[in-house]
């Protein structure tokens, strides 16, 4: 899988190749372009029309026809990257570490075969609920009238809707005589608008004689204007108007004397009396009675037997005995009732199928939060976190990841407040990889992972992404880096790895991205790559630099090491000093000077220290030397032989660079060879170019 990137910030062209089903390692100093490949690979899938916001500055000065461009592969058609954006946009909710965990966790191809293997059992009573849509309407309306009463010890609470409409009769069906002039308005539909237009105008009748609403002279309508905001409260007709439209509604659900009670009562011209509270309230048991087996046979689901153990108990407690509800024992009652519990004859029919697949659905389930658990809570406590995590579905329909502390039993709200900032990126990373897994992309990228974590918590993480049970191997990942310590591990040191790592080594020259192959041959310990530059045809110089790098190693650098140190620092034979003696008394002896020569020539048999300081000492063989090698690591130690002092205090920047590099104690036991591996960054290469063409 290959991909082709032009124009895109500092890179001008390359290529990169992803091999399927591998973990694919890019290995590069900073500065290379890997954030910028990771985003061109994104945006070239998911938005390629995003592609110009990595257009170069150098270009963005000038009118061109260069555009940011990604030849991409076929094979990949989405794409899921861990980056810095990525964490940014990482929120930790107050009741769970991320805020889809039942997607990432629970959901997965099987989980949802088993709920559609449910649902298809339990699709006849969902029918039942298609083919009669008014039952939606009739739940609407039982929940309408249902709200209207509050019950109290005492009957039925002043509070309710149903009190406050009929408290003083019926005022919409028995207008007071002296308001009979707007029956037309009180009784329409409409009329809590009427009421609210009626009342407010009121609030202006003693501004002057005239009618607020028609200017006409209002002397004699005052008192009757006024009576109007007295009599009706727009709020109390206007919930009780709906209580009428529900009954209206449920007419023919209730039994013949239910409904007729019930007009009789909602129509009364005074308040109501203890028998007719009494009957109102047991309407309302039955209602909400009603109302909750409606509501659990239209909203059945497999999540309505996750407590369930015998299915088939659960099914039978379903059905609706009509004779426990003779306030709605009417033919159509009857009729939906019958139906329903048909419907759930049917399901009890095939209950043994039903129990089997839910038994399989729990069990899954059980197994899946298991292996989750174990396995975030093994890299937590192999990465030393004094975490816990549990996934719970406790006070909810759906599972949660949630977060607890070792020395508590208390599940932790949110985690922004408790986490550190590299703890928070660890649950990132490992909530990253189950998102990963459950989104299933074609590719999935890694910008830069772990740099920021500690050896142990590097080993940690490697070992959580590809080799626990449940992880990215034999997906296709390319991670970006400019950390050589997972190279090393997958290359050169894990076994298990071998067979499933792809690394290169990517490099950025003059706009031009390349990569090239490290396989474990390529990693050597610092004195094998002095080993083998002391073993080629170089020139001498840049062997003894080698050579005194490989002394450096050693506890006892011994004799050769000093004069070595002399030679670099260009003193003649007579002023070589031995930094191992005491300042006061530190020039070198003859014996000692003698015994290093011969030191060195066993390493390099035509050693001569007269000649080879003539040569160190000339700077135009350096400069020619310099100019001659093409490898980035080399011009800097041939650099230091120039310019080690005339740099100081003048590029602290480029003399830290110089320094760190030459010595020994800033490298790895194992790296790559920087011969045949360019590790220095151009922009040091092109200071050091500036300063010899300059001096």
């Amino acid at each position: 899988m290959d991909f082709v990137i032009r124009n895109c910030n500092n890179i001008d062209t390359g290529s990169i190749q992803i091999v399927k089903g591998k973990l694919n390692i890019k290995f590069g100093v900073n500065g290379t372009g890997k954030s910028t490949i990771a985003k061109a690979i994104k945006y070239s899938i998911e938005a390629p029309e995003k592609l110009t916001e990595l257009l170069p500055f150098k270009l963005r000065k000038i009118e061109t026809e260069l555009v940011p461009e990604v030849e991409k592969s076929e094979e990949i058609s989405s794409v899921f990257i861990f980056n810095e954006e990525y964490l940014n946009q990482f929120l930790y909710r107050q009741d769970e570490l991320i805020s889809n965990s039942f997607e990432i966790f629970i959901k997965t191809p099987n989980y949802l075969l088993s709920l559609e293997k449910i649902e298809e059992l339990l699709v006849g009573i969902k029918n039942v609920f298609t083919l009669n849509a008014e039952l939606n309407q009739i739940i609407k309306d039982f929940e309408s009238l249902s709200n209207s009463f509050v019950i109290t010890k005492s009957g039925i609470s002043k509070k309710s809707a149903i009190y406050k409409g009929l408290e003083d009769g019926n005022k919409i069906e028995h207008i007071p005589e002296h308001l009979k002039g707007y029956s037309t308005f009180l009784k329409n539909s409409n009329c809590t608008s009427w009421l609210d237009w009626q009342i407010k105008g009121e609030a202006f009748v003693d501004i002057s004689d005239d009618c607020p609403y028609c200017t006409s002279s209002t002397v004699e309508k005052k008192e009757t204007i006024k009576s109007v905001a007295k009599t009706y409260d727009k709020n109390v007709i206007k919930n009780f108007s709906a209580i009428i439209e529900a009954i209206k509604n449920l007419g023919d659900y209730f039994s013949d004397d239910t409904k007729n009670t019930l007009e009789i009562i909602t129509k009364k011209h005074s308040g109501l009396e203890d028998p007719e509270i009494n009957f109102l309230v047991f309407v309302k048991q039955q209602i909400d009675d009603l109302l909750q087996k409606l509501k659990d046979l239209r909203d059945i689901s497999p999540k309505s037997f996750k407590e369930v153990e015998n299915v088939r108990d659960k099914i039978t407690n379903l059905k609706i005995n009509i004779n426990l509800f003779d306030r709605f024992k009417s033919d159509k009652s009857v009729t939906i009732v019958n139906s329903l519990n048909d419907s759930l004859d049917e399901v009890l029919d095939k209950v043994g199928l039903l129990q089997g697949e839910i038994s399989r659905q729990k069990q899954q389930t059980r197994k899946l939060i298991e292996q989750h658990q174990n396995g975030i809570n093994s890299f937590l406590e192999n990465a030393g976190y004094k975490y816990v995590v549990e996934i719970t579905d406790e006070q909810s329909e759906d599972y949660k990841l949630r977060l607890r502390h070792i020395e508590s039993v208390e599940k932790i709200s949110g985690g922004n407040q408790h986490l550190s900032f590299g703890e928070k990126n660890a649950f990132a990373l490992v909530l990253f990889m189950y998102e990963a897994l459950s989104k299933d992309p074609d590719l999935i990228i890694l910008d830069d992972p772990i740099s920021s974590f500690d050896k142990n918590k590097k080993y940690a993480i490697m070992h959580m992404l590809f080799r626990m049970d449940v992880c990215l191997k034999n997906r296709s990942v390319l991670m970006l880096t400019h950390d050589l310590e997972p190279v090393i591990d997958t290359v050169k040191v894990l076994q298990e790895f071998h067979n499933l790592t792809v690394a290169k080594f990517l490099s950025s020259k003059n706009g031009i991205l390349s990569e090239k192959a490290i396989t474990r041959n390529n990693i050597l310990t610092f004195s094998q790559i002095c080993n083998n530059v002391l073993l080629t045809d170089v020139d001498e110089i840049i062997k003894l630099i080698y050579l005194r790098r490989k002394l450096e190693t050693i506890d006892d650098k011994g004799d050769g090491y000093e004069v070595l140190s002399n030679l670099f620092h260009k003193r003649t034979h007579v002023e070589c000093r031995d930094f191992r003696k005491d300042p006061e008394d530190d020039l070198m002896d003859d014996a000692t000077f003698i015994r290093g020569i011969e030191l060195i020539i066993e390493s390099i048999p035509t050693f001569n220290y007269g000649a080879t300081l003539v040569k160190i000492s000339n700077d135009e063989v350096v400069k020619d030397l310099y100019n001659l090698t093409e490898n980035g690591y080399l011009k800097l130690q041939l650099f230091r032989l120039l310019y080690e002092n005339s740099l100081k205090g003048k590029d602290s920047i480029l003399q830290k660079f110089v320094n760190e590099t030459y010595h020994i104690e800033n490298e790895l036991i194992c790296q790559l060879d920087p011969i045949e591996f360019d590790l220095i960054p151009s922009s040091i290469i092109e200071k050091c170019n500036i300063h010899i063409l300059t001096h």
